[in-house]
């Protein structure tokens, strides 16, 4: 049993590449807490293709890193076996590794899809040795933050919100990193909260593109949550008609939370 995933999909891998400098990521989050000694062992859950675990070994080329995601396919698509980070598939709520084995563990992205939350960030702790680091980073506010809102974007964004909760989506996991770091037992938390979205007014092209993409992988869950493909259709165009407004102010921010294994 895996970790279910809301936006399986074969374009995924390619689009989770394409969204992150994953270079750039490493030195802001991870640089800080990643050991420099040789061996090092760093742990990426969730960690799709494994871009940002690549970044990792290019960042630390003497560190042992290892790739974990629920998907085998989707972690395939990140490169050949043998190259790069180690690949491991397997759920993220029961990771088949022996406690305390890396000195660095974090996730990006993931836990916002995983409903037993707690589980997950527990076992990210127990795999870490005593002193090491686990870093938890995710969204607040993605999809539901938005000025104007009227009722005519609220009415399609409230039902999708619900389907989504009920399949164990949160869009406000970044507030709850703190709490589950501390529930999990680790100590010396530091958190720091980032703008993630930030679309005031017109959305450039780029990311008008990566958004039509997220939005067509994602739209079957859209059609469920209002009953047929064409209102499903219709939601993605207003959500579209709203980024591409003037007058629109779209946002969310990532909380990153850094604590250590006693």
């Amino acid at each position: 049993m895996t970790v279910p995933y809301l936006m399986e999909d074969r374009r995924e891998a390619g689009r989770l590449v394409a969204k992150v400098d994953a270079d750039a990521w490493v030195r802001t989050y991870l640089d800080p807490v990643l050991p420099s000694a040789p061996g090092t062992r760093v742990l990426d859950v969730g960690a799709g293709p494994g871009h940002i675990a690549e970044a990792v070994l290019r960042a630390r080329p003497a560190a042992e890193v290892v790739a974990f995601d629920g998907n085998p396919a989707r972690l395939a698509a990140g490169g050949p076996a043998g190259t790069g980070p180690q690949r491991r598939s397997g759920d993220a709520r029961a990771l088949p590794l022996e406690d305390g084995s890396f000195d660095v563990v974090y996730s990006r992205l993931m836990l916002q899809y995983v409903a037993e939350r707690d589980v997950a960030v527990a076992e990210m702790a127990r795999v870490t040795r005593p002193g090491g680091t686990v870093v938890l980073f995710d969204l607040d506010g993605q999809l539901v933050w938005h000025d104007p809102l009227g009722p005519e974007l609220r009415a399609l964004l409230d039902p999708v919100t619900q389907a989504l909760a009920a399949a164990g989506f949160d869009p406000h996991t970044g507030r709850r990193l703190y709490g589950l770091a501390r529930r999990a037992g680790l100590t010396d938390l530091d958190v720091r909260v980032d703008p993630y979205h930030l679309i005031a007014g017109r959305i450039d092209p780029v990311q008008r593109g990566q958004w039509e993409l997220k939005l067509d992988i994602a739209r079957p869950l859209i059609a469920r949550a209002l009953g047929s493909p064409q209102a499903g259709d219709e939601a993605v165009a207003a959500f579209l008609a709203h980024l591409d407004s003037a007058e629109t102010l779209t946002y969310s921010v990532a909380f990153t939370v850094t604590g250590r294994r006693a």
